[in-house]
């Protein structure tokens, strides 16, 4: 399997500002634009720590992925996301282990979005997510770059 490396961390919050302001005082982040995914109900931004991006999520309405997440379980960890190289591969061989995901296929969102070597990219991203029940009740993401795209 080709999973590469820890990419994002994904964190439901119910204010983006408060949560964005949090991560750069307390951490040093890098804060990246704000972004809306009417499709997911949310909105959501980048906080880059490292090598790492935090993708801190907020609701844009009462319905939605992140805002069924809030009233659920509250505020904290959303999902983990690796970096892979072929989606499908990454999902067939899960698969071959019993891992159950979330959709039969891999999404794809276009995206403005800037790698780790500083390179503005407007292109697609496919990716997955398992189901929670299949990997110790962790939503896990699977995410296939554009070729050229530069993970930490």
């Amino acid at each position: 399997m080709d999973i590469r490396r820890i990419t994002e961390v994904g964190i439901a919050v119910r204010d983006l500002d408060q949560a964005t302001t949090l991560f750069a005082e307390l951490l040093g982040a890098r804060v990246g634009p704000v972004l809306d995914v009417p499709d997911y109900g949310m909105r959501y931004r980048m906080c880059r720590v490292g090598k790492v991006d935090f993708e801190v999520m907020a609701p844009t309405g009462e319905t939605g992925v992140i805002a069924d997440f809030l009233a659920k379980r509250g505020e904290g960890l959303h999902h983990i996301a690796f970096a892979v190289d072929d989606i499908e591969e990454t999902m067939a061989h899960l698969r071959s282990k019993s891992v159950q995901f979330v959709d039969d296929k891999p999404r794809t969102l276009s995206l403005d979005f800037v790698d780790f070597a500083g390179r503005r990219f407007t292109d697609e991203v496919r990716f997955a997510f398992s189901h929670p029940r299949s990997i110790l009740g962790i939503l896990f993401e699977f995410i296939q770059y554009p070729r050229e795209y530069q993970t930490p």
